[in-house]
């Protein structure tokens, strides 16, 4: 099958997708979300981008890709810059964030001078309160006037510091999303809510463990836990430096950091115990939000620069399952809404405006390559898409080079195109060989295999040979299963803790950098989401970045955070008296 070369502005990002992917689809391989609320059925209209020299507008989500193609995105079409205006509208959102800037042309020559002039720009109710020690009370006579620069603090407001003569145009902030497996920062404008540079990079804590519990395990005394803090930090700071070298800024322009992230992640950055985490009944140290000077906790910011986390839910629902959440709209939806984030541990929220719940499911690692004889993370070389015509398969790879490995996006399309072949079964077992040389073609029969004595499928050979490359095995099927089972069952004890059903699910919520690369067919082929309409399903990316940023930009999405953390009622699943039965029910394809 031809395969075709997609290029997406102003990113300037490159990808091969195979020929008839539909345009969303193949955005979405390329980390950019898209507006699509009608879920890809082409009756929105807001997912319009701008094909070819002649820019011709298309429906993203309509279009097939029939030949090598650059496609050019507006931002009105861009999930998330639509999304903040939407909430914006909702919530009377404006660019208004914790810390800003006051300029006095005339420098006051006394702190209680100092007070008065600032007042009117703070309200009546705030209080000034006085940072001892702060700035030299000499600064406030100079000749070119001087610039506050304030904070805003549990209804009251302080000053961070004076800075000679003006400079309200350098007002900077960080959003940070620090995961198990990635870090990603993104550098905020304050004055005008613009993200102006991105950077990610991998968690160096992961020398540590490769998820929580060997995190948790590490951090267990004093020397390890301050080992974990001590290098997420310093990596956070390389990422810091090399974002304000990009954008020609000092970083003492930066003056808040906001950051979320699971429970242990967020305990790690502030070297909280985790001891607790690691064990019944794996209750967090703390859940409530953090407010305190960055650079005392080691952060290369303004000296006076705050850092500020995200109210936790729980010891296994972090913040970041609340910025994803606020972002995602979930405080105010009037319909029954679903947020999935799938990873090591997968965060469900399910509910209305009214009623939120919350879980988290033990999905394992296996949807991001480990403990998958081929499997690896979504890197060059790793197979993203499978698919059929019926007579053979076909694979979509990263990077547009031999296949090597197998990551999560395609393992499930593995699973769900072996399903439809029929070459397995509802149990996850291989079906006998006599029967399938009835059912498949002498192409797809050549795949079957035997491994280890077990039965296994190739999924591409070594490039002019038909050695196999990448192969699916029996214990490859099983591991899929434990991952899905644990997602499935949460969704469904939630539900029924809801006293909903699915086919009432009217919005789901794909987050997370894994599910935006999940073919919707495929992950309701298999069962790791629920049967709804595929208009119903929504890819989100990296919504809990976004919340971040949210919080970061306006003091009102603050609160709402905080009121949401609140009001989501964490279900711990696994001491439902049914979760065996529904878990056991669920590793059935």
């Amino acid at each position: 099958m031809k395969h075709c070369s997609i290029t997406f502005y102003p990113e300037g990002k490159t990808i091969t997708v195979h020929q008839g992917a539909v345009l969303l689809e193949a955005a979405g391989q390329a980390g950019i979300i898209l507006n699509s609320p009608c879920g890809g059925a082409g009756l929105c209209g807001k997912c319009r981008v701008l094909i070819g020299p002649e820019k011709q507008e298309v429906l993203a989500c309509q279009y097939r890709i029939s030949s090598d193609l650059d496609v050019f995105i507006p931002p009105e079409s861009r999930y998330f810059q639509q999304q903040i205006l939407e909430h914006g509208i909702e919530r009377e959102m404006h660019i208004a964030p914790t810390v800003f800037k006051k300029f006095l042309s005339s420098a006051p020559s006394t702190f209680e001078i100092l007070k008065s002039a600032l007042f009117p720009s703070l309200g009546e109710s705030s209080e000034v309160m006085h940072p001892d020690g702060v700035f030299d009370p000499e600064i406030l006579s100079h000749s070119n006037g001087i610039t506050a620069v304030l904070a805003v603090y549990k209804g009251s407001c302080r000053i961070l510091c004076i800075e000679p003569e003006d400079t309200q145009h350098a007002l900077y902030g960080i959003a940070a999303d620090i995961g198990t497996t990635t870090l990603v920062l993104r550098l905020v404008d304050l004055l005008t809510g613009e993200v102006r540079r991105t950077a990610s990079t991998a968690n160096p804590q992961i020398r540590y463990g490769d998820d929580v519990i060997g995190r948790i395990q590490h951090g267990q005394t004093e020397k390890g836990l301050s080992e974990l803090q001590r290098c997420v930090i310093q990596r956070l700071n390389e990422l810091i430096t090399d974002l304000c070298v990009k954008e020609g800024i000092s970083a003492e322009s930066i003056y808040e950091i906001t950051a979320v992230g699971n429970t242990t992640m967020h305990h790690l950055l502030l070297k909280y115990p985790v001891a607790q985490l690691g064990q019944a009944p794996y209750r967090a140290y703390s859940t409530a939000a953090e407010d305190r000077n960055a650079r005392q906790a080691g952060f290369s910011i303004h000296p006076q620069g705050r850092l500020y986390t995200v109210e936790n839910i729980a010891g296994f629902v972090g913040s970041d399952t609340v910025a994803a959440s606020l972002a995602a709209g979930m405080d105010t939806a009037k319909e029954v809404s679903l947020l999935v984030d799938i990873g090591t541990n997968g965060e469900l929220v399910l509910g209305t405006g009214d009623r939120l719940v919350s879980a988290s499911c033990a999905a394992g690692p296996a949807l991001e390559g480990a403990r998958i004889l081929y499997g690896s993370r979504a890197e060059e070389g790793a197979i993203q898409r499978v698919f059929t015509d019926g007579e053979d398969i076909d694979v979509d790879v990263i990077g547009s080079i031999p296949p090597r490995t197998l990551c999560g996006s395609g393992l499930i399309d593995a699973a769900a195109v072996l399903l439809d072949l029929g070459v397995l079964t509802a149990t996850g077992a291989f079906c006998e060989r006599d029967i399938l040389e009835e059912k498949l073609s002498p192409s797809l029969l050549d795949r079957i295999m035997a491994y280890q004595n077990q039965p296994a499928f190739v999924l591409a050979w070594k490039e002019g040979t038909r050695q196999p490359a990448v192969i699916l095995t029996q214990k490859d099927v099983r591991e899929v299963q434990l991952a899905k089972a644990a997602i499935q069952a949460g969704i469904d004890l939630l539900l029924k803790k809801m006293n909903l059903t699915a086919d009432q699910i009217q919005h789901l919520f794909l987050a997370g950098a894994f599910g935006n690369y999940i073919q919707k067919q495929s992950a309701i082929r298999i069962g790791l989401l629920p049967a709804i309409g595929e208009e119903k399903i929504q890819f989100i990316g990296n919504a809990a970045c976004v919340g971040a940023q949210m919080v970061l930009m306006s003091r009102r999405c603050r609160e709402d955070a905080s009121k949401l953390a609140g009001r989501i009622q964490y279900v711990e699943i696994a001491r439902e008296s049914d979760f065996q039965a529904v878990y056991s029910e669920s590793m059935l394809f």
